[in-house]
């Protein structure tokens, strides 16, 4: 008796077509041949590259190792390298997430002060549950979340372990939560991608005056840059309909 995966169709029965376009990958550019979706709202400034890519996977659906490759690094994915500008392709990486140079350079570590950075990834529990994370946070400087008054985080509630800030596949494949365990930094999952502001004004206001305080020594930016970093008219990546 035939099963049922290879049991002929009945009579006069015809395949249903497909009612959404199957997104495949280009392995030489390992980019989404038919586009892939992003828009420069769903970040606040000073947001780290590993929450942008946190993002850019959820809205797209890629696997981890794709996105440390779109880094423009040769290595092992799964290893993975810093995320210092001097390491990361940013070139690249705007012209696939279509943000502005300056975002990205903001949400890069500066290799010139690799001494002044936390090695393990840091958070705020609230925070994380709205789908934020700043790379002001990987201060060794910065205590506390300048939003949420709460004192910053290294270890997992759940296991108790550290994720070292390293962009590689294990990070970029546990958004918002401990890449050991698996369990969320937060009280919850960080709510679903809108153009609408996640957070409080008074909690972004807090969390953009923290970041262009210290943009300007601590991340070898200028005062000009300010401006750069998320200002100007909401601009769109490539969409699947492009």
């Amino acid at each position: 008796m035939l099963s049922v995966a290879c049991s002929p169709l009945r009579e006069g029965a015809t395949l249903s077509p497909l009612r959404f376009p199957i997104l495949t990958l280009d392995e030489r550019q390992l980019t989404p041949a038919l586009g892939y979706v992003f828009d420069i709202r769903w970040l606040m400034p000073g947001e780290s590259i590993i929450s942008i890519l946190w993002k850019f996977a959820r809205a797209n659906g890629l696997p981890g190792h794709v996105l440390v490759h779109l880094m423009g690094v040769d290595v092992d994915p799964y290893e993975g390298v810093e995320p210092m500008r001097d390491i990361i392709d940013v070139r690249r990486v705007r012209r696939m997430l279509r943000l502005p140079a300056k975002v990205l350079h903001a949400s890069l570590l500066d290799a010139g002060l690799h001494g002044r950075y936390h090695p393990v990834l840091r958070y705020c529990r609230q925070c994380a549950g709205r789908g934020y994370h700043s790379v002001t946070y990987q201060m060794f400087s910065e205590y506390r979340c300048p939003a949420h008054g709460r004192a910053l985080e290294t270890r997992c509630r759940h296991c108790g372990g550290e994720t070292p800030y390293i962009l590689n596949a294990n990070l970029v494949e546990s958004p918002y939560r401990c890449a050991w365990c698996r369990t969320l930094y937060s009280y919850g999952y960080p709510p679903s991608l809108s153009t609408k502001p996640v957070m409080r004004k008074a909690h972004r206001t807090a969390i953009s005056r923290r970041f262009y305080d210290r943009i300007s020594g601590s991340f070898g930016l200028s005062n000009d840059d300010h401006e750069g970093c998320l200002g100007g008219r909401p601009t769109r990546s490539r969409s699947l309909s492009s």
